[in-house]
């Protein structure tokens, strides 16, 4: 009798689904579009590293994810993974909705729904580049067993690539758009988000690093949304929409910045499965440091207004300095102070030993030992710095989204090449990174430096032109 409820709620939620997400038309057009084209967004196969081969050392991870993954399915965060399995808005209305305590719908709440939506689809977008040229082979096509996800159609996932994950893409970039929406719910919000990624690899859809790959493709697109005169209405009627139901009237909005501890697992201990992943990574990442790639590491050790300053000009073509582009080293200063904040709550939540330490050998730069042994490994600092900030920059200067995530990203593995910081850390302090700025753009104080720090980088760019 239980096991047919269970199987009639299955059915019952699956209509609901279908019944909210099938799209409204109009003259047979969809009545929802994405903010961009695909060619328009940043492109994943550019910024980030292809997806390990499953011959490799740096394939570990993804192999002891799917074996934790698979040791779960039975229990209430399998069956949760499972849930989530369902893509799009109709799944993530319901769990963004249980976070702010409002039902959302097409019908009862058609702004928060339709930003969902939107980001949500575009967030999707922003990893069909890379799923094209990879093709990367699910897991359970890998491993020859069918998937847990209730919801999934094998028929459809096969020819899709696996790398990176659509479904994370979708949930982490509506995450962000809905933490901006209700700042006060921020985590609980950002958490549902960075689960319905995690639920790909418990379902046995992708690997860890196609939703790793996946949260940074979305934190990507949600930048580059923030460039649409059709994201920022959608968002503020979504907003609107939130306050007049929730009964807030002020206009000042009172929450601390997300909380590492809230919003993502903390890092696993020696004792556990997870940290093979972390050590292969660690010895892939020492063999680089004797060529010049690992020279460049070194010099991103230097963590300075300044030093990012000098480390972005090249990506955009220009200087960037207080002297040559005060309102852009304005809103560089603003981000590199907001996010020095950040990371140091982060690190106060767990103390986690650096990798060079726990190997009883020297860092990359032996100098600099002992004041890394002092202080955590978890997040990083500098990841979380470079990543935050080429966001920043991509809504400033969209056309050279590409170069600026690219930087962003490698000045976070320069980490883990000086052996400073664990893999597991860097991407932690990348996924920190966009909520961080999801909290900073719930401030009319930031978005007045961001909007003059867009209207000056358009003028230098006419004088160069």
């Amino acid at each position: 009798m239980k096991l047919m409820y269970l199987r009639i709620t299955a059915v019952t939620f699956a209509l609901c689904c279908l019944l909210t997400t099938t799209a409204q038309t109009t003259k047979g057009k969809p009545s929802y579009e994405t903010y961009f084209h695909t060619a328009e967004l940043p492109d994943a196969s550019v910024y980030l590293p292809a997806p390990p081969d499953t011959s490799s050392v740096a394939f570990v991870d993804d192999f002891m994810q799917w074996v934790w993954g698979k040791s779960v399915r039975n229990t209430l965060r399998g069956i949760q993974a499972s849930d989530d399995s369902y893509y799009g808005a109709g799944r993530l209305a319901q769990v963004f909705g249980d976070a702010i305590g409002i039902r959302i719908s097409r019908k009862e709440t058609p702004a928060m729904w339709r930003l969902i939506h939107r980001v949500g689809e575009t967030g999707n977008k922003a990893t069909n580049l890379a799923k094209r040229k990879y093709m990367r082979r699910r897991p359970f096509m890998v491993i020859n067993e069918r998937t847990w996800g209730k919801y999934d159609d094998e028929a459809d996932l096969r020819p899709n690539g696996s790398f990176p994950s659509g479904h994370t893409g979708f949930g982490w970039s509506a995450a962000l758009a809905m933490a901006e929406v209700a700042p006060e719910a921020q985590d609980t919000l950002l958490r549902k988000g960075y689960e319905y990624g995690e639920s790909r690899v418990i379902v046995g859809a992708h690997w860890q690093s196609d939703v790793d790959a996946g949260y940074m493709a979305a934190s990507a697109a949600w930048a580059r949304m923030h460039t649409s005169s059709e994201y920022i209405n959608d968002l503020k009627e979504a907003k609107a929409e939130y306050r007049r139901i929730k009964g807030i009237k002020t206009k000042k909005v009172e929450a601390e910045y997300p909380r590492v501890e809230r919003v993502m697992n903390l890092p696993s201990d020696s004792s556990t499965f997870r940290m093979y992943g972390d050590w292969s990574a660690y010895w892939l990442s020492k063999s680089v440091r004797e060529t010049e790639r690992g020279q460049e590491a070194v010099e991103d050790a230097d963590c300075t207004e300044e030093s990012f300053m000098n480390c972005f000009s090249p990506c955009v073509k220009m200087t960037l300095s207080e002297k040559d582009t005060p309102q852009i080293a304005e809103l560089m200063k603003k981000v590199f102070a907001e996010l020095c904040v950040v990371s140091g709550d982060a690190k106060d939540a767990t103390f986690r030993t650096r990798p060079f330490a726990r190997m009883g050998e020297s860092s990359g730069i032996e100098e600099l030992n002992d004041h890394y042994l002092k202080s955590s490994s978890f997040p990083s600092a500098h990841s979380m710095l470079g990543w935050g900030l080429a966001l920043a920059l991509v809504e400033v200067m969209p056309d050279c989204q590409n170069e600026l995530l690219l930087r962003g990203y490698e000045y976070g593995r320069s980490r883990t090449i000086l052996g400073l910081h664990f893999e597991s850390d860097v991407k932690a302090g990348r996924v920190m990174a966009a909520c961080a700025l999801a909290r900073m753009h719930a401030d009319t104080d930031f978005l007045k430096m961001m909007e003059e720090a867009r209207k000056e980088y358009t003028k230098l760019k006419k004088r160069q032109n």
